[in-house]
């Protein structure tokens, strides 16, 4: 057992959750494996999938999770972080297939493309709602080996995502699941504003850039996410 801080536990769970969001997804299998290592021998992180466990219904929560069309994340912080630890441990116990998970809820040809919209949607609402882990009224602290970055950095790039939102949103020409591919993407990167992780926001920029960089509709907008990317010295 690893007797960590709730805040360095934290500050590394995150760094283990970037090595998910960098991995290819051949190597995805390692990467899950080492994230939920460090959950099982961390014990204020342990403690806290039990408490979260044991404040919902389980089995309702995990059921509703799989739709019928997509991924259901769930509202409740709680909720989200014992739904998907359960799926991760059922991915490594090959209990849930995941090759056709990826293939059900992603819809795309490209595994590759279906795991990276995996990070961006499930694995970045995960991130964010382990957080929880921390007393609610403190703030995360510096990381020994990352700052956070500035809250001004998602006030300057949120209109921006909002428009391509839109955008793509009501785009007739867009295919139902270009839309959801695409609406993923712009939502995950949002949600890593919050996280306030440079290594997160990065891997999310560059899964967005590559899906939408020759979508004409939404050039002008990208170009200015990125400048203010680039800005934050993020990519």
């Amino acid at each position: 057992m690893v007797e960590l801080s709730p805040q360095k536990a934290y500050d590394v769970l995150l760094d283990y959750c970037d090595e998910m969001a960098r991995s290819t997804y051949i190597l995805s299998t390692t990467a899950i494996k080492n994230l939920l290592r460090f959950i099982a021998n961390t014990p204020c992180l342990y403690k806290y999938v039990e408490k979260c466990n044991s404040s919902i219904r389980f089995k309702e929560e995990y059921s509703k999770f799989f739709g019928d069309t997509g991924v259901n994340i769930p509202q409740n912080p709680m909720a989200v972080v014992s739904v998907v630890t359960a799926l991760l441990f059922d991915f490594d116990r090959n209990n849930v297939d995941i090759d056709r998970f990826l293939r059900k809820f992603y819809k795309s040809e490209d595994y590759g493309k279906c795991y990276q919209a995996f990070c961006n949607s499930v694995l970045v609402a995960y991130a964010r709602a382990f957080g929880g882990v921390l007393d609610y009224k403190e703030k995360v602290v510096e990381g020994e080996e990352e700052k956070p970055i500035d809250n001004g950095l998602k006030d300057q790039c949120v209109p921006y995502v909002n428009k391509m939102m839109r955008i793509v949103d009501e785009d007739s020409n867009l295919s139902d699941e270009a839309k959801e591919e695409t609406l993923t993407m712009l939502d995950g990167l949002i949600f890593s504003f919050d996280l306030s992780r440079a290594k997160i926001i990065n891997a999310m920029w560059i899964g967005l850039n590559a899906l939408i960089k020759k979508y004409r509709p939404v050039q002008s907008y990208l170009r200015e996410v990125k400048k203010i990317l680039e800005d934050y010295a993020l990519i």
